[in-house]
């Protein structure tokens, strides 16, 4: 299912206003995307699909952070340059360290990492599907005290794009 096709979806419920707002941010990021790398477009279409994944669980859509964006394409780019993949890199250096070199403190914070070899048309909602199906990344997407995420992607040279989602939040009653 496309992102397009995940946001026209019909629903048995009235939707709040908030996922209203979820689908207008996730068009603006769209058009936002234009002129933009095919990996930034990757990225923003992927910010898209992880907040109409929210939107569908009665979730408020988080905010796009540039600097958790930041730490997200620096996990994607390492993972994809030295050809590993993991939540722990061979430095040790994880998201957390990453969050901590970027000043970022986190009441909650939370990483979903995913690679595939698929053609560029497909790569994103594949990825988003597969987060979707597995009980553990859908479980941190979903997690009601993340306010903020950033997306980052990398190609590698033997053409696998590598994915990562890192969440971060504070929401009223976490």
């Amino acid at each position: 299912m496309s992102i397009v096709q995940w946001a026209r979806r019909q629903t048995a419920t009235p939707r709040p206003l908030w996922v209203a707002s979820a689908i207008v941010l996730g068009a603006a990021l769209l058009v936002s995307a234009a002129g933009c790398t095919p990996q930034q477009v990757m990225e923003t279409q992927t910010a898209i699909g992880l907040n109409h994944m929210r939107a569908d669980n009665g979730l408020p859509p988080l905010t796009v952070d540039p600097t958790l964006s930041a730490v997200s394409r620096t996990r994607a780019a390492d993972m994809a340059a030295k050809g590993y993949f993991s939540h722990s890199p061979p430095d040790g250096c994880d998201f957390r360290c990453l969050f901590a070199k970027s000043n970022v403190t986190a009441a909650w914070s939370g990483e979903v990492i995913a690679w595939n070899d698929f053609p560029t048309a497909d790569t994103v909602n594949d990825t988003i599907q597969m987060w979707h199906d597995s009980p553990t990344h859908f479980s941190v997407i979903t997690n009601r005290c993340f306010t903020r995420m950033g997306t980052g992607v990398a190609t590698a040279a033997d053409g696998r794009n590598y994915f990562v989602a890192v969440f971060e939040g504070r929401a009223p009653g976490c």
